[in-house]
């Protein structure tokens, strides 16, 4: 199991302060759950226990859908440039996203539900285009 990575010794830039409670931690997993106003995600550290993996959970944090628009952005440039200058990011097969189920039931002639699985199918395939 990782450390926490220990604080760095950068001073955070010109009008940022840190909190007197501002942690460091680690997570390799993270779950989502949308609500109309935000975003919250809930991150945690994949262990084995007693023969199986679980998730522990230690952070969530809710953003603002405008936030979670902008961090997109800013995240998907953290990617890129990670890969430009160290080569692409291996990903294992059993960590591929899985392929998104189609509508059924009341859903399934929902033209809303339709489009959402449509989208999700594509950026799932866009995505793995890309390892």
């Amino acid at each position: 199991m990782p450390e926490p990575h220990e604080e760095e010794k950068v001073e955070p830039s010109e009008g940022v302060i840190r909190h007197e409670d501002y942690v460091t931690l680690y997570a390799n997993n993270v779950q989502f759950q949308p609500w109309d106003s935000d975003l919250r995600m809930t991150f945690g550290e994949l262990d084995l226990r007693k023969g199986k993996v679980v998730t522990e959970q230690h952070t969530a944090i809710s953003i603002s859908w405008l936030q979670a628009k902008i961090m997109l952005y800013f995240l998907g440039l953290q990617v890129a440039v990670q890969e430009i200058a160290n080569g692409k990011i291996k990903i294992p097969d059993r960590l591929f996203p899985p392929e998104p189920t189609p509508p059924s039931g009341d859903f399934e002639n929902d033209p809303v539900a339709i489009k959402v699985y449509e989208y999700i199918k594509e950026q799932r395939e866009k995505f793995l285009a890309t390892l």
